[in-house]
């Protein structure tokens, strides 16, 4: 890495829209390219930018990835969502079909 801006997991994240977590895998996996200072990762603007570029069977990479604002980890383990009430059946079954809509 040479020169550039350099930001921060949490505003990497925010550009890419996914998790801090996210970006930190992605840096630990070597997808992105960034450096430790002080024990905390930072990202060069242009390799961010790179990043979201890259391209993998015609098409772009962030967009086969759920972005972290669609995502619900709990949902599918507790299995009650709007419309579900407290019945687990019907929350799973109420899940289900949010679940297909935002396919």
């Amino acid at each position: 890495m040479d020169g550039g801006e350099l930001l921060t997991v949490a505003d990497a994240a925010v550009r890419l829209d996914r998790s801090t977590e996210q970006v930190r895998r992605y840096l630990r996996e070597g997808r992105l390219d960034g450096r430790r200072i002080g024990g905390q990762w930072f990202i060069e603007q242009h390799a961010l930018h790179a990043f979201g570029e890259q391209k993998r069977d015609g098409r772009v990479f962030l967009d086969r990835v759920a972005s972290a604002a669609m995502t619900d980890p709990l949902g599918s383990t507790i299995g009650i969502v709007a419309g579900g009430g407290s019945n687990l059946a019907e929350g799973k079954h109420a899940y289900r079909l949010a679940t297909l809509r935002r396919r």
